[in-house]
């Protein structure tokens, strides 16, 4: 067997390394590109999700580099993320691909299901053992690439040489692909924070803080977002992504929870109190979470034509009015241009360090 997946954030780093000590040989499609991107809008729907449409480019360049299996997730409710994988499995279909498309839906909706898809994710390893010390392995490299990613974001407004900072985070990921026990992995951690925080940084004591929401796929896939974060980051802001893969997979898992998941349900349940799909309630959960954090502003990341998130959106512009929170919505898709995303962020930026100084400037006045 031979599998791709499609690309999202560091995922891959995890992947790869949990597969080949299960006896299945993983064939990760190559970056995202245009050409990616170009080869998925050709071949969908035209009214599929963004998402939907740069996965399915990532499948059919994973198979052009000789992987015979696609491993994708599937999902319920109102959001179209469940109809990707049937509608990508007949569109490769009529292509003439000969794949073996393994569509793994959460044990929460069938448990016979979910372990056929888990035998054959699993190479049909039938070794406690040895799954076990895998999957734990690989659990804890993903965990690590989102702290990777969180103390990335928090310090990149205040380090003197960004530079030096994108060589330590893309050495951590390369070494991660190559550990092998337990023993390298927190060795290879220690040694990373430690650089990260050896490295010179200026005298900014008070940055802008932002929070990113949204879209799981957009909102953490950089090749997707124009690299959204750094961008941010080199405009003096400290940002914070309230959207995890890490904490997605606790929800999807039936003997897991996501506490970060429960605590934004409980923060949107005065604005949404039913279930629309994806990230919708999240969205509008973390955006409470950063206005009562104190937070600056937030930049809500979606695709275009996403339904839980366009539902999201009226939700949130009532509490971004309610909270007196300056959010900035940016729907993507392959229309896109970076040109006029870099405006409007920087325009963002601008327009939040206006108001921080208008406020400092009245408490000034009320303090005399």
């Amino acid at each position: 067997m031979k599998a791709t997946f499609p690309h999202l954030a560091h995922l891959d780093v995890a992947l790869q390394l949990l597969y080949p000590v299960l006896g299945v040989e993983i064939v990760p499609p190559p970056p995202i590109t245009q050409k990616t991107i170009e080869i998925g809008v050709k071949l969908a729907p035209q009214n599929a999700c963004f998402p939907m449409k740069v996965t399915l480019g990532n499948f059919i360049e994973g198979i052009e580099r000789g992987a015979d299996t696609i491993f994708m997730a599937g999902g319920v409710g109102p959001c179209r993320f469940g109809y990707y994988g049937q509608i990508q499995r007949i569109i490769l279909e009529d292509m003439g691909y000969d794949v073996h498309f393994v569509l793994i839906d959460s044990p929460r909706y069938g448990w016979g299901k979910f372990w056929n898809d888990f035998c054959t994710m699993t190479g049909h390893q039938f070794s406690p053992f040895k799954i076990k010390n895998a999957v734990s392995l690989a659990w804890k490299v993903l965990r690590f690439t989102e702290d990777l990613e969180r103390v990335n974001r928090s310090i990149r407004c205040r380090v003197k040489d960004p530079r030096r900072l994108d060589v330590v985070v893309e050495r951590a990921l390369e070494r991660m692909r190559y550990i092998t026990d337990h023993f390298q992995f927190e060795e290879t951690r220690k040694e990373t924070f430690q650089e990260m925080d050896n490295l010179p940084t200026n005298d900014m004591l008070d940055p802008l803080k932002v929070g990113i929401v949204g879209e799981i796929y957009i909102a953490q896939e950089a090749r997707i977002n124009f690299n959204m974060e750094r961008l941010l980051g080199s405009l003096g802001v400290m940002v914070d992504n309230s959207v995890s893969i890490v904490e997605y997979m606790l929800h999807f898992l039936p003997f897991t929870r996501s506490r970060e998941k429960e605590e934004a349900w409980k923060l949107a349940r005065p604005y949404l109190k039913r279930f629309v799909g994806g990230e919708g309630i999240d969205t509008v959960g973390s955006t409470i979470r950063y206005a009562q954090k104190g937070y600056d502003g937030v930049i809500h990341l979606y695709p275009f034509t996403c339904m839980p998130e366009a539902v999201a959106k009226g939700i949130v512009t009532r509490v971004s009015r309610d909270y007196d929170l300056p959010v900035l919505h940016l729907a993507i898709d392959e229309h896109a241009g970076e040109a006029g995303l870099v405006t409007r962020v920087e325009a963002f930026v601008d327009v939040l360090e206006m108001r921080r100084k208008e406020r400092k400037k009245h408490l000034e006045v009320v303090g005399r």
